[in-house]
């Protein structure tokens, strides 16, 4: 139960290599991933459950039925659904980035909550990997799993030590980088090629300028605020409208 508790934090996750995945259907996404799991941890009443009950018997005895409060003392989330497992952790080596076509990039995106959201909205579109680094939220942080609603286990994950560096070998690989910004080429008129990379950055500092220099084009979502008082879209839904446009063969 230490153990578990202590995934709650990215150097244990990273020890152990694993992350906490909590919800019934969170947890059934991960089982239809096949994703690796190591334990689950399930109250009594949900463990009897005719739905769950089949697929917790195939995992056999990396099932525990424990106490509401021990399941409670662990989670990340104030209202536990009775269920939580832990699973291993599954990341890209940088070196197969050259295999993609469409690799999203991150630079310095701090919200667990807009990473999950880009994580699951990268995953409908068919984004082949994400790349993170330094000052970017972990992917496997418990907040972002539960945002990403699955997602995790259906784009692949990349975590580099400098994201520029990584940006640099895969335009020397053929990929073209372009990158989200307050101006540039507007979406509709945005013509994308593959291999390529996308990347977002922060909502409140924008593009790093290591990032800024390796970017060949920059793609704008033009707006109309009546009154000019908002300021720009919230990033994941920015990256919604870029994905969709970017991963649409022909327009």
């Amino acid at each position: 139960m230490k153990e578990v508790r202590s995934l709650g934090q990215k150097k244990y996750r990273d020890r152990y290599g694993e992350t906490i995945v909590e919800g019934v259907r969170a947890v059934e996404s991960a089982l239809d991933a096949g994703a690796a799991i190591r334990d689950v941890l399930v109250t009594a009443d949900l463990r009897r459950d005719d739905r769950l009950a089949p697929r917790l018997d195939a995992l056999g005895d990396r099932v525990h039925v424990v106490d509401e409060s021990d399941i409670g003392g662990v989670a990340t989330v104030e209202s536990s659904q009775g269920i939580l497992a832990v699973v291993a952790v599954e990341r890209l080596d940088a070196d197969r980035l050259a295999d993609c076509e469409r690799v999203l990039a991150l630079d310095r995106l701090r919200d667990p909550g807009n990473a999950g959201t880009l994580v699951r909205s990268a995953a409908w579109f068919g984004v082949d990997a994400i790349v993170t680094g330094r000052g970017t939220v972990d992917l496997y942080n418990p907040k972002v799993v539960r945002s990403a609603m699955g997602g995790l286990w259906d784009v692949a994950h990349a975590e580099v030590t400098d994201v520029v560096d990584t940006l640099r070998d895969l335009q020397e690989a053929g990929f073209t980088v372009y990158g989200a910004d307050m101006s540039g080429t507007a979406v509709e008129a945005w013509m994308p090629v593959v291999p390529s990379v996308l990347v977002l950055g922060s909502e409140a500092h924008g593009l790093s300028d290591g990032v800024e220099r390796a970017v060949v084009e920059r793609i704008v979502i033009p707006g109309r605020p009546r009154r000019g008082a908002t300021e720009s879209l919230n990033v994941a839904v920015a990256a919604g409208i870029l994905m969709h446009a970017w991963t649409t063969e022909q327009r």
